[in-house]
Formats: structure tokens, sequence, C-alpha cells
């Protein structure tokens, strides 16, 4: 699908379906950036076509694996874990989100000005980077320190 990491590799060149999947997905992008700006119920529709869409690429998907046309892409998954439980800062980074989350939900209920409204919701969509960015930091400075390790929870084979 457009905009997707590659999940599979296909020995034998990409089947038609999935082409034309990806070319209806381009289009459906381009009607979404030129069509649905104003327009709830166009959005409405062309989410309901996205989904039907990525709902028949990962059967396909599925049935060529199955077959074996399809070879998938092992990935590993990786997780942070913490040996004498999860430190305060990190804890606290988490709840931020939580924190920011519920002001954003607020401003966006609130009975205030539009304009009032939109700076508050676009300041805590910057604290929300911020906070994934301080999370991030946090993980790498815990795991590099020795207090944390990452551990790879993919299943045998099943990236």
């Amino acid at each position: 699908m457009v905009g997707y990491r590659r999940t599979h590799n296909y020995p034998h060149g990409t089947p038609v379906p999935l082409v034309l999947l990806d070319i209806v997905m381009a289009i459906l992008l381009g009607l979404w950036v030129f069509l649905v700006p104003g327009h709830w119920p166009r959005a409405v529709a062309i989410i309901a076509v996205f989904l039907v869409i990525a709902f028949v690429d990962t059967r396909l998907h599925r049935h060529y694996e199955r077959t074996g046309q399809a070879v998938r892409i092992p990935r590993p998954k990786v997780v942070v874990k913490f040996s004498q439980g999860m430190p305060v800062p990190m804890l606290a980074a988490r709840l931020a989100f939580f924190v920011t989350v519920a002001i954003m939900v607020v401003f966006g209920v609130a009975p205030v000005a539009d304009s009032t409204a939109r700076i508050g919701i676009i300041a805590c969509v910057f604290a929300l980077i911020g906070v994934a960015v301080l999370n991030l930091s946090l993980e790498r400075r815990y795991v590099n320190t020795g207090h944390a390790k990452e551990v790879d929870v993919s299943g045998s084979g099943n990236a």
C-alpha cells in the first residue's frame, strides 16, 4: 500500500491485484487531498473505501503467503524491560501524555472561543511530540546505563 513499509517479498514479481490496489490507494489519496476539505460526507465515503481496500490488501497478502508466492520479511519486535520497576521519570513522562491528551479534549469540548481552542489544541500537539521525544530519550538513556534491557518479543518466525 502507498506509504507503508514493505512486509513481504515476491520472488516471482508482485501480483497484478496488489499493483492495482496500490494504484487505487494513490488515487484515493489524491481524492482525499482535493475533495475532502469542508465536505465530511466525502470524508466518510473515502475512509470507508480505504478500510475496504486495506482489508482486501491484507487478505491478498495472506493468500499469497499461504500459496508460496510471498515471503514474509521478518522484523524484530523489541520492548524495553525495567529490572527494578519503572523509574519515576518514565512514569512522569507517560502521565504527561495522558494529561496532555485530557487538556486537548477539554479544549475541544469546552465552550471557549474557536481561536483559543485552536491555539490550545495546536500547543497540545507540540506538547505530545515533546513528550514522545522525552519518552524515547529516557528509554534510550536507561538502556545505555544498564537500568533497562531491550528484549526481543517477536515470535518464532512471526515477526
